[in-house]
């Protein structure tokens, strides 16, 4: 039945605007707020906006890289610097839009400072686009459930104020989160049409999207590409189209990262500096049983065990300064190290899960002009539930998994469902983005760098608990 003319079908679409309609007025409530609710001012923000030469407005005594952790900034406006620093990324696109808009403004005699909800209004308007071409999508193609599924997402997982805090900053989060929400959907959502050139393109941007967003994501889309010629295997004996396209775009992506990678600039050399530090101080140290003898292992000065359980920032100094032998510390003795302590890697895999609590980071501030202040959408969030049950949050993590392996193990009349194809790429990527974080940041900052793996987890849940509700009528 051709899907205009589905019984219902205008109630229908009223029910998918009233969806996207409650999102928005969610998300709008804490982006329209006076004073600004976002995550603080970083020097992770730095890495993108100085692409484009602009910074919070501040007294001009303040360095226009200095972070500002207590509190965010609504204003911006454009200061020259000698400082060539700037980070690749899919986010830049973002960040250029409204850096863009600002100078046109300016052209126009619209001086500055500028406010900051510009980029907040383009990454909804963006994740919004996104949401109703995919429920549309699958309703004209007679699938009514997951376009309301797709729909749900915004009201009850996007304009989570963990998600919507980012909107008015320049974190590269919301861009990893829409990239993969793009990937991931568009991959079941084509898994049965034919090979389209235009199809094959977008699937192939969203890939490089997600591998440019940042640098712990430059092979997650890489894993989600061998997973996908896995199931079409499985399912087709043949490599689909899908995979291909992912294979291209996950390539591009990785190749542009690993050579960014190798940029010998000050700041690449900075970032990868206290990557490992943190490894080293809050991973490996605090969970070996003989931290110093680790560190003589390491090659490094065994003194340097004073700076166990501190972050790389806290520490006096760049760490190849701070710690002598440091510089020798490389990923091939942290992945060796893991490899000879068996008991280790399993002791900080552990602490991995549960550092991911919590999802809402509380450790910068939210409220502009305060001092690590919490804003009151911290107590809408779904996070407030979730650390304040340990074992519902559990539970929330192993749900993808054990679906995954339960329609595995059963695969029947589900062998190669939309439902498995669904559990096993949000396995992927929980299991991928925790990992690779650990492995590159330590236990420094889990929750913000893994930022997906709690999106994966809740996404699959809402879509997983629509399916259920359906099923479940249908036998009534």
């Amino acid at each position: 039945m051709n899907a205009a003319r589905m019984p219902g079908s205008r109630a229908f679409l009223a029910l998918l605007a009233l969806l996207w309609l409650a999102g928005t007025l969610r998300a709008f409530a804490l982006w329209s707020h006076e004073p600004l609710h976002a995550y603080a001012n970083s020097y992770d923000q730095t890495r993108y906006t100085n692409c484009f030469g602009f910074h919070p407005d501040r007294p001009v005594d303040v360095p226009p890289q200095q972070n500002s952790p207590e509190a965010p900034y609504s204003k911006f406006r454009f200061i020259e610097s000698d400082d060539p620093m700037c980070y690749w990324s899919s986010e830049l696109v973002f960040t250029g839009a409204t850096a863009l808009a600002w100078r046109v403004g300016e052209a126009l005699g619209l001086d500055g400072p500028h406010d900051v909800r510009l980029v907040g209004a383009l990454r909804w308007s963006a994740l919004l686009a996104l949401s109703i071409a995919l429920s549309l999508a699958w309703w004209r193609g007679g699938e009514p459930r997951a376009a309301f599924a797709n729909a749900l997402l915004v009201p009850l997982l996007f304009s989570d104020p963990a998600n919507t805090l980012y909107l008015d900053t320049f974190y590269a989060e919301w861009t990893a989160l829409l990239a993969a929400y793009a990937l991931l959907a568009s991959i079941l959502l084509w898994r049965d049409a034919p090979f389209g050139r235009l199809r094959f393109v977008l699937l192939a941007l969203a890939a490089f999207a997600l591998a440019t967003s940042k640098i712990q994501h430059l092979l997650l889309p890489m894993a989600i590409a061998l997973v996908v010629v896995a199931l079409d295997r499985w399912r087709l004996g043949r490599t689909g189209w899908r995979a291909l396209a992912l294979v291209c775009g996950a390539a591009a992506g990785s190749w542009m990262q690993f050579v960014q990678l190798q940029r010998d600039n000050p700041m690449m050399d900075a970032i990868a500096q206290y990557n490992r530090a943190d490894v080293v101080f809050t991973a490996l140290l605090p969970e070996s049983d003989d931290p110093r003898g680790l560190l003589v292992e390491l090659g490094i000065d065994p003194d340097c065990v004073q700076y166990s359980g501190l972050h790389a920032w806290e520490l006096p100094g760049m760490p190849e300064q701070a710690c002598a032998g440091f510089h020798g510390f490389g990923r091939g003795d942290q992945l060796a190290t893991l490899l000879r302590h068996p008991r280790l890697a399993a002791v900080l895999a552990g602490h991995s899960v549960l550092a991911l609590d919590p999802w809402l980071a509380r450790e910068i501030g939210h409220v502009e002009g305060g001092t690590f202040e919490v804003g009151p959408p911290a107590r809408s969030s779904i996070d407030r539930v979730l650390h304040a049950s340990p074992v519902l949050r559990l539970v929330l993590l192993a749900l993808p998994l054990g679906a995954a392996l339960a329609l595995l193990w059963r695969p029947g009349a589900r062998r190669g469902s939309h439902a498995l194809e669904l559990a096993v790429l949000t396995s992927v990527v929980m299991l991928a983005t925790l990992a690779v974080t650990v492995l590159g940041d330590g236990l420094a900052d889990v929750a913000k760098q893994g930022h997906l793996v709690i999106n994966a987890a809740l996404a699959c849940w809402i879509v997983g608990m629509v399916g259920i509700a359906v099923a479940a009528r249908r036998r009534a």
